[in-house]
């Protein structure tokens, strides 16, 4: 898309990939797998500031990048997902959590709209899940649905440093978009290839 200043507006398609592996020489990702009902997603990197002063005066600022608290509210955590990204049994219909239970590291995909076409897209790489915290209330004349809230904390990859990848396109769809989780420059490639507007 052409560099200019766009609006951007909303949020939808929510997908997580569990990653099995990340060091020097590989990423993996498994697939990626739809979230639906996104309501909401804060992305807050953590940076550090330190000024250099020299000279008599302040000489230049050093940043370094903490990391990175998400958090994101959807309409519902189905019981098939905490079970995977909380490391959850299930016997049956039945989910239990236990002490020894590890989270799964993930990569949180998302989208936004841009104003007069296209989108904006969103995968952040390597993220810890942490669990949820459980709220209900009775229903009080009017009934009114009681969304999930879900925190997580993100670090850049091993494997080459980034943390995010983001795309403004009119012509990448969500499908390809989603299909694979971009973390790199060949996939950076594959996922511009050419593709019709949704």
């Amino acid at each position: 898309m052409e560099n200019k200043t766009k609006l951007v507006h909303g949020l939808s398609d929510f997908h997580i990939a569990i990653l099995t592996e990340d060091d020097k020489t590989a990423v993996e990702y498994e697939s990626p797998e739809e979230l639906e009902g996104a309501v909401d997603v804060s992305v807050n990197p953590n940076t550090e500031t330190n000024t250099k002063y020299a000279d008599n005066g302040a000489f230049g600022v050093l940043n370094s990048l903490g990391d990175i608290d998400v958090d994101l509210t959807a309409v519902d955590l189905p019981q098939h997902i905490q079970t995977k990204i909380f490391g959850h049994d299930q016997s049956g219909d039945v989910v239990f959590s236990n002490v020894a239970d590890e989270a799964s590291e993930l990569a949180l995909g998302f989208k936004a709209q841009i104003q007069g076409g296209g989108h904006r897209f969103y995968w952040l790489l390597k993220g810890k899940p942490e669990l949820t915290n459980i709220e209900h209330s009775t229903d009080e004349g009017t009934v009114e649905s009681q969304d999930t809230q879900l925190t997580l904390r993100f670090t850049p990859l091993r494997h080459n440093g980034n943390w995010k990848a983001q795309l403004d396109s009119k012509e990448v769809t969500s499908a390809k978009w989603f299909e694979n989780v971009v973390y790199d420059e060949e996939t950076a490639t594959a996922v511009q290839g050419t593709e019709t507007t949704e």
